[in-house]
């Protein structure tokens, strides 16, 4: 299944390791380790936000996206097509 990460951008799930809320200015995961991260060209940054207000964090392989959608609607959407997924395949069985 496919995430919508704003911007007209979707990505595969299994693509992603890991979702990151960086709103809150007392979450230090962007500023202490991504952060570090991108200036060693580590991971290529793409910004999804609008404005260059973003509110989370997505960490895949090669790429860290930075989206104006909460990691809170994130999660829901990644859930909710898993479930659908698992729906489909316990009814065709």
């Amino acid at each position: 299944m496919y995430l919508h990460l704003g911007s007209d951008f979707v990505i595969k799930n299994t693509d992603i390791i890991a979702i990151f809320n960086i709103r809150n200015q007392k979450n230090n995961v962007f500023k202490n380790y991504l952060q570090k991260q991108c200036d060693n060209h580590k991971y290529e940054v793409i910004d999804l936000s609008e404005n260059g207000e973003y509110s989370s964090c997505i960490l895949t392989d090669d790429k860290i996206y930075l989206s104006g959608i909460s990691a809170l609607t994130l999660k829901k959407r990644a859930e909710d097509d898993f479930g659908i997924e698992v729906y489909n395949r316990d009814r065709d069985n």
